[in-house]
């Protein structure tokens, strides 16, 4: 049985901060370990501000419950209109996260039926020492750098084995479908970027930019041009003089599929390809003009994945 570290982290922060508070002598002090496994989220910022929200919500509620039974007294009529001015206020002043610790809170004050120094101290403390241990707890966070350069150099590897494909495809009019399928690429594209969106969420202080996550966003678009090129594979069915030039492309833009590597001079080789199109004698048959079609909606595909890369290298410099 495999046992996660945000398992772990949860039983550690539970028993610890349940400890801290029943050394305190504190009433209730099982509250505190539920806080912990509260705060305890997947990345540091959500911590931080799921704690904020806790701390934020509980302060709220304790101000609002001492009004309202001092005035209408510990009556569940009083527990009912609590909630009703609770619950949008909480809402309002995005502390949504805080509702369940600040509902507990308030029932100790209901069974205790008062508030007095005592009381708001004891609840102050089980609040920072749950809010307190988990934050700590949950500055351990796995590096996902690993994991983000094997998902990129994977992802570059089936980029390039693809276009290489395609060019083989353009000169030999045989289509080897299982290599031309995306749906791999896919899940590494899921991945990395799940990844990366993770790593950014622990970085505190830090400004969301993270090129790794601009390079999977990068890709993704990528994706979809990378479908279009592949369907149009389908009308491959003949070969022509016109489309060793492009699959001559295609294996230089595999051959430099590397995100940092300049697109500029390939953007130009594919415009002149482009233009020869425009200049070219008109097909004399069906499958030719098929074929022909193909080969310029893949070139205008292939045209729009470059213009992405070599915004990709621009953002870089």
């Amino acid at each position: 049985m495999f046992i996660g570290y945000r398992t772990l982290k949860t039983a550690v922060a539970a028993a610890l901060a349940m400890w801290i508070a029943e050394k305190m002598q504190l009433d209730y002090y099982v509250f505190a370990a539920i806080i912990a496994i509260l705060s305890i989220q997947a990345t540091r910022k959500k911590s931080f501000r799921s704690s904020y929200e806790r701390i934020m919500a509980s302060i709220l509620a304790i101000g609002l419950g001492f009004v309202i039974f001092e005035v209408i007294g510990y009556r569940p009529i009083a527990i009912a209109l609590y909630f009703i001015l609770f619950l949008p206020l909480t809402q309002r002043l995005r502390l949504q996260d805080g509702f369940i610790t600040s509902v507990v809170i308030l029932t100790h004050l209901y069974v205790a039926q008062q508030l007095n120094l005592a009381i708001f101290l004891n609840e102050i403390y089980l609040l920072l020492i749950g809010v307190g241990v988990g934050l700590l707890v949950n500055m351990y966070m796995p590096s996902l750098d690993r994991t983000i350069a094997e998902r990129r150099l994977q992802i570059d590897q089936r980029i390039a084995a693809l276009f290489f494909e395609v060019a083989a495809a353009i000169e030999t009019g045989w289509i080897n479908r299982h290599s031309l399928t995306l749906h791999e690429t896919e899940r590494l594209l899921k991945e990395g970027k799940d990844a990366s969106l993770k790593r950014m969420g622990n970085a505190i202080g830090r400004r969301n930019d993270d090129e790794d996550y601009l390079y999977f966003r990068m890709r993704e678009q990528q994706f979809e041009l990378l479908n279009g090129i592949v369907r149009n594979v389908d009308d491959l069915v003949l070969v022509v003089e016109e489309g060793k030039k492009v699959a001559g492309l295609f294996r230089t833009i595999g051959d430099n599929v590397r995100p940092d590597a300049d697109a500029t001079l390939f953007l130009a080789e594919l415009e002149r390809l482009l233009e020869e199109f425009r200049e070219s004698p008109l097909p004399k048959t069906r499958d030719e003009f098929e074929v022909r079609s193909a080969l310029l909606h893949m070139l205008q595909e292939a045209e729009q994945y470059l213009q992405l890369k070599q915004r990709f290298v621009n953002q870089k410099r």
